[in-house]
């Protein structure tokens, strides 16, 4: 299966394995599930579902809760929860506390990577238009973000998508060869 058949084959059974979670009786107090990420983008490579919540007055306890509910359900595998308030943050900003679930998921066509964020201050976030202006994308932008999905040494654990997407759209990288050098840009890299 080429690259484009298999991220459009991928997103279809996102949608599917979405149904199955059934986030909206699992969180009902939280609002709508927003889909980010590569299955909104239709850049998908692999399995891995990411969503968001804005939740202000929402409880570990709550999170959890809803978790396990999910794990009453057929295909729950693994669950990880993380509080991140505070010091434990994500980021500097204050905005960006949150609470973090990761669930491994057998899905009826393979294992799923499903990523939850539940945003503990309602801020505007990028995530929603990012994903909606990878969609408008050049078919061949499309290509070569999916092959160095496909073939970067470190995706996703070491290299985001992120970095590809800026990589591939900003920097006019096309390469594996030439995303390694452009992610050892100190400004890049950080270091």
């Amino acid at each position: 299966m080429d690259l484009l058949a298999r991220a459009e084959a991928l997103q279809a059974e996102a949608l599917d394995v979405l149904e199955l979670l059934d986030l909206a009786t699992a969180f009902p107090s939280f609002g709508t599930a927003e889909l980010i990420g590569s299955a909104r983008s239709g850049l998908m490579a692999w399995r891995d579902l990411d969503l968001m919540f804005t939740a202000p007055d929402a409880t570990a306890a709550e999170v959890l809760a809803g978790v396990a509910l999910i794990a009453g359900r057929p295909g729950l595998l693994a669950a990880d929860f993380r509080d991140e308030r505070a010091d434990r943050r994500p980021t500097p900003a204050i905005t960006d506390e949150r609470f973090y679930a990761v669930l491994r998921y057998a899905g009826p066509a393979g294992l799923w990577k499903v990523d939850l964020t539940f945003w503990l201050h309602a801020v505007t976030r990028p995530h929603v238009p990012d994903a909606i202006r990878l969609q408008g994308i050049t078919p061949e932008q499309k290509l070569t973000i999916l092959q160095l999905k496909d073939s970067a040494p470190g995706y996703p654990d070491e290299i985001g998508g992120s970095e590809i997407y800026t990589a591939v759209l900003d920097h006019g990288v096309r390469t594996v060869a030439e995303l390694a050098a452009h992610l050892r840009k100190p400004d890049v890299a950080g270091g």
